[in-house]
């Protein structure tokens, strides 16, 4: 174990809240499991000593505002950081790193669309890569490649809209649609949630908002009232200096909003009254599709009714809103399904499959 080495676990120690940092401790500690016998109280007073140059040349303004950030507190007779959110490295250990992997993996429950399972793998990735460069010499390429998130446009919004969100303050900002020419709109209105989705092309979030007019002394969201808007496409967001009172049906829940929709985008905006319909689709003999549904189902209503078990022939059934992503998730799978019904659903596949086939004998002309 190197002076470096020795340090970056004594600070790992020191954001543990029930391990006591004192040198017994430590000298313990390094001897179990470290197995270094000999560790003496002056090397764990220079350990120290170089641990609050550390996390001073870290936290400058800190240090001038609140003194040394290492103490010792004779009260509790242990050394401690004066914050529980600072350190004098910012890389974690290989056990914290597993540690909060096993915490995420237990708590998978709050996470959507498998995000959970997604920051425990990039977790154990970490460690994993940590442990092939101690012992390995570095390779020129990744050993494990990831998705690359990137940064989301729009994140700079995030801290003032969650800010809004937490406390039911209105908002003001610009907005911007989709193509060139489209002109910016303030909008006004109480930001509900922030939604992450990833549609294919790209990865983004998205704001859901309820538009208001801004003179209300008292607005009530409904979830068919409730607007989607990319953050890309919002500027210029300010706290309003009035806001009306918010009222909330008990019954009220943002995600809701999502329930029923094939991905994220609805037309609830044109059309209040929209609901969800019993979509019918049948699956084609021999398809290889039936196997993928049963493990991955598409939607929480999904059910499947083998018609032909040596076939596979079977019928899909979704109690879901009719969108352009339903639309397109067929379209792109039509040689392995065909919707029944409803029936003005049905003609419009058929609509668009004669349209691209007619598109294709135009160019073979």
């Amino acid at each position: 174990m190197n002076s470096n080495e020795k340090l970056k676990e004594i600070n790992n120690l020191l954001l543990r809240k029930t391990f006591k940092v004192t040198y017994e401790n430590v000298a313990a500690h390094f001897s179990e499991y470290f197995d270094l016998g000999s560790y003496s109280q002056r090397a764990f007073y220079r350990d120290i000593k170089n641990l609050k140059e550390a996390i001073g040349l870290r936290y400058p303004t800190l240090e001038d505002e609140l003194g040394p950030l290492l103490k010792f507190s004779k009260l509790n007779n242990h050394y401690h950081y004066v914050r529980d959110d600072i350190s004098a490295f910012p890389s974690l250990s290989e056990r914290e790193l597993t540690q909060i992997a096993s915490t995420i993996e237990f708590n998978k429950h709050l996470f959507t669309d498998g995000a959970g399972q997604g920051l425990v793998n990039k977790l154990k990735a970490i460690s994993l890569e940590n442990i092939l460069t101690q012992y390995n010499e570095v390779l020129p390429w990744p050993a494990i490649q990831l998705i690359k998130d990137g940064e989301r446009s729009g994140s700079e919004q995030l801290k003032r809209l969650i800010e809004c969100i937490s406390g039911k303050k209105t908002i003001q900002f610009q907005h911007k649609g989709f193509t060139k020419t489209s002109k910016s709109k303030t909008m006004i209105g109480l930001p509900l949630m922030i939604k992450e989705y990833n549609n294919g092309w790209y990865t983004g979030w998205y704001l859901l908002f309820h538009e208001t007019t801004g003179t209300e002394m008292e607005i009530e969201p409904k979830i068919n009232g409730l607007r989607l808007l990319a953050l890309d496409r919002i500027e210029s967001v300010i706290e309003t200096k009035f806001s009306p009172k918010v009222k909330l049906d008990p019954s009220f829940n943002p995600p809701d909003y999502f329930k029923y929709s094939f991905g994220i985008i609805r037309n609830n905006i044109g059309n209040p009254d929209l609901k969800q319909e019993r979509i019918t689709i049948k699956l084609e003999a021999r398809n290889w599709i039936n196997s993928y549904l049963e493990k991955y189902p598409l939607h929480f209503t999904q059910k499947i009714q083998i018609v032909n078990e040596e076939t596979r022939e079977g019928i899909l059934e979704l109690d879901i809103e009719i969108n352009q992503e339903l639309e397109s998730f067929i379209l792109k799978y039509t040689d392995q399904m065909t919707v029944i019904g409803p029936e003005n659903f049905r003609i419009k596949i058929i609509q668009k499959l004669k349209k691209s086939f007619d598109n294709y004998l135009v160019e073979g002309a």
